[in-house]
């Protein structure tokens, strides 16, 4: 019995020791572990500082507050599904070499308009040039995974026409050219309303009254698709015919008048799209094979 009182620290120290010795590889910098391959924090804090600026310049600040967790979710995803690709591609035998990552480089300096923007770039978001390589070489490494697979597939024509039957919907060419009149009041939306209605002109009155940045065009939104809007400003504007005003529409915004100035429905023959249907199952196929190799690794994510 007392044989087993002194065993006991014993077997209690060893368990520390061992425990301490499985975590003696993660430290405050990493992040997540994919197939035993770190992603650090620094690496995630740049890419998501990256973002941040590019979002914060085209959001309002109480709207990027709601959505910057989301956004770290994906970033962090983002990482965790290129370092399983990245492993995948140098199973394959896949590079990228020097000579490659400096012309993509190059890409980069020819988009800032010079070497002295594309270095502002890098300062701004705490990126050194080596960093930078680094990333460029990864996603390049990625696309040479994505396109030796998809170059892989062989898509019957069978196949394709099948695809299309059952998604006849994505190659429906569905478009309104809209205007819009935003107030923040519903007086201010009914007595607009009650003006429209006995004659006066919608483009007039939205440089007149309309709050949002399309009143100095009259309201004029241009044309566009299904899910570029509000879904409650896309429903009432969809459902309008051309010439048509919509009743108030109330949205986190204020309330809104919509007038639909042309509607285009227009859904594609096979023999029309044929080659973007194959291209489409390519990159179906290919996603469910990211999902293959996403459920088949072993990640561990640290709290931040």
């Amino acid at each position: 019995m007392q044989k087993n009182k002194l065993l006991l620290p014993v077997i209690v120290f060893a368990l520390i020791i061992l425990l301490v010795g499985c975590n003696k590889d993660v430290d405050e910098n990493t992040i997540a572990i994919v197939n035993g391959e770190k992603i650090l924090k620094e690496d995630f804090d740049k890419d998501f500082l990256m973002y941040k600026r590019t979002v914060e310049s085209r959001m309002d600040t109480e709207i990027w507050q709601q959505l910057e967790q989301e956004a770290r979710d994906q970033i962090l995803e983002k990482l965790i599904m290129e370092e399983i690709i990245v492993q995948k591609s140098k199973e394959l035998g896949l590079q990228v070499t020097e000579d490659e990552v400096d012309k993509e480089v190059e890409n980069y300096i020819k988009l800032f308009n010079g070497k002295e923007n594309f270095k502002k770039f890098l300062e701004e978001n705490n990126i050194d040039e080596n960093y930078f390589r680094k990333r460029i070489k990864r996603e390049m490494l990625v696309s040479k995974y994505r396109n030796q697979f998809v170059e892989s597939l062989n898509i019957t024509e069978e196949e394709a026409r099948e695809y299309y039957d059952n998604n006849t919907e994505l190659y429906r060419d569905l478009r309104v050219r809209a205007r819009h009149i935003l107030v923040d009041t519903e007086d201010e939306a009914k007595e607009i309303l009650n003006q429209l209605k006995n004659g006066a002109d919608f483009a007039e009155l939205a440089k007149e009254k309309s709050t949002g940045p399309s009143s100095v065009n009259g309201g004029d939104l241009g044309y566009f698709t299904k899910g570029q809007y509000l879904p409650e400003f896309e429903k009432a504007a969809f459902a309008l015919e051309p010439g048509e005003i919509s009743d108030i529409v109330k949205t986190q915004y204020g309330y809104h008048i919509i007038k639909v100035e042309d509607k285009i429905d227009k859904t594609y023959s096979f023999d029309e799209v044929k080659e973007s249907v194959i291209e489409d199952i390519k990159e179906q196929k290919y996603q469910e094979k990211l999902n293959e190799l996403r459920e088949n690794a072993e990640v561990k994510v640290f709290e931040e």
